[in-house]
């Protein structure tokens, strides 16, 4: 029988992505705490620096956030990009900072599958994951002297509420796509349970590209 751990902590966690994992990988742990935007906003700074002043460690950490609107260049705002910036660098690097990940942890990084193409309509979201994404593969390294790995997932279009916003004719975008569906977020919980429940150490400072075999971006 495989020890449980002593906690999992992942944000987003209460719908979409971030609840299937939580469903998923509750069983793994003592404590697993699923939290809401209402007990941290990554966007809001100051909500940050409250979340690590009440969790001070984990074993495995779940970084994960909606996205912002479908804005083509020209007309995001300056306060569009400030906000953006905390909620999907600054606020994750503050997280970084202050959390300790214990030995032989797991952070998981959810970001888009826009990573790997970015996409004229979510020009924030491309380019602040991608900067994100360095980020975690230079800590990879230095988290691996501890023994704990880094996975970034790269999510196509799941059966979320992001991607429901993002695509108005969700059917007739299935019908375009490799497997006639959009994926079920069940998926990415019961990968992120295999990885924890066997060990896997040596993915790390990687990018997962689920995505379903999609060759372009949907958005």
């Amino acid at each position: 029988m495989v020890s449980k751990l002593n906690k999992i902590i992942i944000l987003g966690g209460s719908k979409g992505i971030g609840k299937s994992i939580f469903k998923e990988t509750k069983s793994l742990a003592k404590k697993s705490v699923a939290c809401s935007r209402k007990e941290i906003d990554t966007s809001n700074l100051e909500s940050v620096r409250r979340f690590v002043k009440k969790y001070k460690s984990t074993d495995v950490l779940v970084l994960n956030s909606g996205g912002p609107p479908n804005i083509k260049f020209n007309e995001i705002s300056e306060n569009d990009w400030y906000k953006y910036f905390n909620q999907l660098f600054l606020g994750y690097c503050i997280i970084l900072k202050s959390l300790k990940i214990n030995k032989n942890g797991y952070i998981f990084y959810i970001s888009s599958s826009i990573i790997k193409e970015p996409s004229e309509n979510l020009i924030i979201s491309s380019s602040l994951r991608v900067a994100f994404s360095s980020v975690l593969k230079s800590l990879s390294l230095q988290y691996a002297k501890k023994n704990i790995s880094i996975i970034n997932i790269a999510p196509g279009p799941f059966k979320t509420q992001r991607v429901k916003e993002l695509i108005k004719n969700v059917s007739k975008v299935e019908k375009t796509l490799p497997f006639k569906k959009l994926g079920d977020p069940e998926e990415i919980g019961k990968f992120v349970n295999f990885v924890i429940r066997n060990k896997i150490k040596y993915l790390s400072g990687t990018i997962v590209n689920f995505d379903g075999s999609i060759s372009k971006n949907l958005f």
